[in-house]
């Protein structure tokens, strides 16, 4: 099998990788494609460089593909190496995460990251970083990671339910804790139509007010309807709770959908502080 040739491969690469017609498209995946894994690390890096997109509707699959058919040191090696400048250049359009998602799970891949990631410049790592936290709220074996890079996360204790909650409420979120699994807590809520969105609003607040421990990532998953399905029908109302709510309450809600959302809450910020 002849060898490929990285200039004339690199050449044709970058004539299609704006991806502006089906057959660029096409060109685009049989050059991805064309790889074996076996090739020099320019290739390996060369398609990291052709992450362009905002959108790519799926065609960065194939991008995928070939990234991980190289050998495993290499990958890890050179992930790390192109992450800081990867997540200023597309970390915005989220065009990066979903490349480095088996690292955690693949031991070699792990370990060539890591040591590559100490070569970073100060301001490399804290760019890194920054992207690593926010993975961690989807995939939680990255927490793990960030500890190894020294930034280990600050655990927060699983609050108490509180004693002037309502019977109902309580045996709710116990159950809810005791039964465990990834929506746990988040399930208790938005069942039913509007009606019933209603009823749990009060609820929701309260929840969303607590130290969920391990859980704290479903303060994202609580709120998704507000941004979501339920913008226009209980979001307004749940407004105008929230600002009547004390500032302590306030505080600890923004506190919470920060750590699981920035963009939720610049805007829940924007809607009550006008900032």
């Amino acid at each position: 099998m002849s060898k490929i040739d990285f200039d004339n491969w690199s050449l044709e690469f970058e004539k299609v990788w704006n991806l502006k017609t089906d057959s660029e498209c096409k060109k685009f995946s049989e050059l991805t494609y064309s790889l074996k894994g076996n090739e020099d690390v320019r290739f390996l890096e060369k398609l990291i460089d052709a992450v362009k997109l905002k959108d790519d509707f799926g065609i960065y699959e194939s991008l995928y593909n070939a990234i991980w058919i190289f050998p495993q040191n290499i990958i890890g090696q050179v992930l790390a190496k192109k992450l800081p400048e990867f997540q200023k250049r597309m970390g915005k359009h989220d065009q990066v995460f979903r490349f480095y998602l088996p690292i955690p799970n693949n031991n070699e891949v792990l370990n060539s990251f890591l040591k590559e990631a100490s070569q970073w410049t100060t301001s490399e790592k804290r760019t890194a970083i920054s992207a690593i936290k926010k993975w961690i709220i989807d995939v939680e074996e990255w927490e793990s990671i960030l500890t190894k890079l020294g930034k280990p996360i600050t655990k927060s204790k699983e609050d108490l339910i509180p004693k002037e909650w309502n019977e109902n409420w309580k045996i709710k979120l116990q159950k809810g804790r005791e039964k465990g699994g990834e929506f746990c807590i988040s399930e208790l809520l938005w069942k039913g139509g509007k009606k019933q969105w209603l009823e749990n609003l009060d609820f929701l607040i309260e929840m969303l007010s607590l130290n969920h421990g391990k859980h704290w990532r479903q303060i994202d998953d609580m709120t998704n309807p507000l941004w979501g399905f339920a913008t226009k029908s209980i979001y307004p109302i749940f407004i105008e709770r929230f600002k009547k709510i004390s500032e302590e309450k306030q505080n600890k809600i923004f506190e919470n959908i920060k750590r699981v959302s920035k963009k939720k809450y610049r805007e829940l910020n924007k809607e009550i502080n006008g900032s």
